[in-house]
């Protein structure tokens, strides 16, 4: 029996977009790619494109950008005269409403990186981190009016490592979620798409990570500031203080000490072991303030930090 394949356009945005479009386009290419209007970005405010467009570019993807989609009509009206089947919708950064959300035929489809109705909401692979979780998984599911509420095509789950940091767990969630869209845009027909709908009670949320979040409390236990590294070492930062100035931790281990929390208690290997609440960690990689990222053992050389001496 002939498989009819599914025509799908693309709404999105970030980098999570950008490698989802990538992936999907290995195996079939949407028709169109919506993405944001280019931003002022870096130090010069210079305009700069969202990584879907670059990638919708390089695959030779017809593009358009908008600022709101959703009191866009130009573009409205552009997607109703190419409309497809279905419009993938994936780290797009607008609230989709109607007319969109039941424009095409089969709706707006989503991958969300997490087991929905968990950690609903912008920052869930990092919250899952922090909460020191040990699986999560992707959802692909059909965007309702409420966030990241409506019912579910498919689940998979996916193991957390503990070497896994945002940008590592966001790729697997990618990967794995692409692998199963691909399986219904291709294989699977549509007679045997079932939609199931979330559970309110069991939800649970995953709200935007503030700057304030990444600075380090050493009365905090080191697997939760190690989890908070992991989550949030990337962007925004995790930091403390030294001499007053802001000390960003890339990168540290756990190990077995005890002492004041903040204290310096040892130099391992030229590396300086920090106490927190219950237990230490070993600084590997860090950024002082207005430099670029180094070495713990570099770092300790040049700031004649000392044994007993305390971080903020």
């Amino acid at each position: 029996m002939m498989f009819k394949r599914l025509k799908f356009g693309f709404c999105g945005s970030g980098k999570f977009a950008a490698k989802c479009l990538s992936l999907i386009a290995e195996k079939t290419k949407p028709e169109w790619v919506i993405t944001n209007a280019p931003r002022p970005s870096g130090r010069g405010l210079l305009l700069q494109n969202t990584p879907v467009f670059c990638k919708a570019e390089e695959l030779g993807i017809k593009t358009r950008t908008t600022s709101k989609l959703s009191s866009d009509n130009e573009t409205l009206e552009w997607i109703k005269s190419d409309l497809p089947d279905l419009i993938l919708v994936i780290d797009f950064g607008h609230m989709i409403k109607e007319p969109l959300l039941s424009m095409a035929p089969l709706g707006c489809i989503n991958i969300h990186p997490s087991m929905l109705p968990a950690y609903r909401g912008s920052a869930p692979v990092q919250r899952a981190i922090m909460d020191g979780l040990k699986e999560t998984g992707v959802t692909i599911f059909r965007l309702d009016e409420g966030m990241d509420s409506g019912p579910i095509l498919a689940q998979i789950p996916v193991v957390i490592n503990d070497e896994d940091d945002t940008n590592s767990l966001l790729l697997k969630t990618c990967i794995a979620g692409c692998e199963k869209l691909l399986e219904y845009l291709l294989e699977i027909p549509l007679e045997k798409w079932t939609f199931t709908p979330q559970n309110d009670e069991d939800a649970s949320f995953a709200p935007k990570i503030e700057k304030i979040e990444g600075k380090i409390d050493w009365e905090d236990s080191s697997m939760n500031i190690l989890n908070k590294i992991r989550a949030l070492g990337v962007a925004p930062g995790t930091y403390c203080e030294h001499d007053g100035k802001r000390l960003r931790v890339h990168c540290a281990k756990p190990v077995e000490r005890c002492g004041s929390p903040g204290q310096l208690i040892e130099i391992d290997g030229c590396f300086p072991i920090i106490a927190c609440r219950d237990g230490s960690l070993k600084l590997i990689h860090l950024q002082p303030e207005c430099k670029k990222i180094q070495n713990a053992d570099e770092w300790l050389r040049g700031c004649r930090m000392k044994v007993g001496d305390i971080l903020q």
